[in-house]
């Protein structure tokens, strides 16, 4: 007598395929019955933004506007892919893993690797929004900006840096660096000395900050650094404006507000320990003027 066989068939269903797509990518495959290509396509989104953070491509405008098409273009991929299957299973036979429990297995699994998966630390980079006028006219209320947290790795924060640091009020600060480790600053009517080398200051314009009257200039470090900066007609604080014999200690730094009026610098707050600086500041990607603020590259010297 002859055993007969009989196969569950059964239709994908087009609205799960996406959903399952485009909350974890790979899922909506999986659901179609490819198990091999689901995982492939799941570890591909993970390491794709890794290969970007190994290479330091994030630290650029460029390099993080190529990772997101190229990440945004293949999760949309991912999408069509699972519908377009979803659609062609019309007698498509159940596979021994497409049952809901085996389905929540794989999403648990899923979200274990994501929820150690911290995008922060495998680009290298941390998004910030400027928001005082600190450091006006270089950086802007309202600017979205690019930390390198790798910055420092290997090296030490040089003159002109924007470094970003944790306050003693466990606050983020972004102030530009003028005094390393044992250097001997003084202060000239805002207008830095290092070792005995004054910066060059060239006056630019008048214009209006946050109301007031300043006058904008172009500074030039001793080591060749220019920005701009913002200077009070008449100095906010004359003690603060003119200082002599300021040593830095060892692993600690000297820092300066580019809106030297008005800044809670070193000036108040005192040297900043290496240990504390999170990394530096590289780029802008947007700000309150929308596009005009893209693309401002803050390590240009």
């Amino acid at each position: 007598m002859e055993q007969t066989t009989t196969t569950t068939t059964k239709p994908r269903n087009v609205f799960i395929a996406f959903l399952f797509s485009l909350f974890l990518p790979g899922l909506g495959q999986i659901y179609n019955g490819h198990l091999k290509k689901g995982l492939i396509f799941f570890v591909l989104v993970i390491i794709i933004p890794m290969l970007f953070g190994f290479t330091s491509l994030t630290t650029s405008f460029y390099g993080m506007f190529s990772l997101l098409f190229i990440y945004f273009a293949f999760r949309i991929y991912i999408i069509i892919d699972g519908v377009r299957n979803a659609v062609r299973q019309k007698e498509y036979i159940l596979k021994p893993y497409n049952t809901w429990y085996y389905h929540l297995l794989i999403v648990v699994g899923m979200f274990v690797v994501m929820l150690f998966y911290d995008n922060t630390k495998i680009l290298g980079i941390q998004t910030l929004k400027i928001p005082t006028s600190s450091n006006n006219p270089t950086l802007q209320i309202g600017d979205l900006v690019i930390v390198d947290l790798k910055a420092y790795k290997n090296a030490d924060p040089d003159y002109g840096d924007i470094i970003v640091y944790l306050g003693p009020d466990n606050f983020i600060y972004t102030f530009r660096v003028v005094g390393r480790p044992h250097d001997n600053l003084e202060l000239i009517d805002n207008i830095v000395r290092i070792n005995g080398k004054l910066g060059k200051a060239t006056f630019i314009k008048n214009t209006i900050n946050e109301g007031m009257l300043v006058e904008q200039l172009k500074e030039k470090l001793p080591n060749g650094h220019k920005h701009l900066i913002h200077k009070y007609k008449v100095p906010y604080d004359i003690t603060k404006s003119n200082i002599k014999n300021i040593v830095v200690p060892s692993d600690s730094y000297f820092v300066l507000g580019d809106n030297r009026d008005y800044a809670a610098d070193s000036r108040y707050v005192g040297f900043i320990s290496k240990n504390k600086i999170m990394g530096r500041i590289v780029y802008s990607y947007w700000g309150k003027t929308g596009t005009k603020r893209m693309n401002i590259d803050f390590t240009d010297k």
